[in-house]
């Protein structure tokens, strides 16, 4: 993930963060700070230092701080993406456990149903965090409910053709 904020006093602030290991990297001006810590770092502005610090991640929201200052990069969550999200596990849970509807349209449930379902529950939120549009976070989500619905579905009639 990157962020560019511009700023009157420090001008352009780019903040990037690993996706993987959640390291992070401050430039300020177009000039790379000096890492201290995993999201620490200090920032040289003439004869003054500044400690600059990355509190937050992705999801939770990040703000940076140099020195008494604060700067949102990235703001949290939406409440929308989390129920989003977890309405697919809920309905694989839902689904997979009651018997007319897995008759209806056979789904796998159980632990490889929760599995793949929490697995899409966290690319969705993910995928939603990624795009500015509520349009656009609801077909993220549509994508990942498509998809965990196909899985499953597939899966369950790899089973059932198996134990006839």
């Amino acid at each position: 993930m990157q962020k560019i904020i511009q700023h009157e006093k420090y001008g352009e602030i780019k903040y990037r963060e690993s996706f993987w290991t959640g390291n992070a990297e401050v430039s300020i001006g177009g000039v790379p700070l000096n890492k201290t810590g995993k999201k620490t770092f200090e920032y040289m502005d003439g004869e003054t230092m500044y400690p600059v610090e990355a509190k937050g991640n992705v999801m939770s929201g990040v703000t940076l701080y140099i020195g008494d200052e604060a700067f949102p990069v990235c703001e949290k969550a939406k409440w929308y993406e989390y129920v989003l999200s977890a309405f697919i596990f809920v309905f694989i849970l839902v689904w997979g456990n009651v018997p007319a509807l897995v008759k209806l349209l056979p789904l796998v449930g159980g632990a490889i149903g929760g599995g793949i379902a929490g697995l899409f529950f966290v690319l969705s939120l993910f995928g939603m965090r990624l795009v500015r549009k509520p349009v656009l976070k609801v077909l993220v989500f549509l994508a990942c409910f498509a998809a965990t619905i196909l899985i499953c579905w597939g899966i369950a009639m790899a089973i059932l053709s198996a134990a006839k």
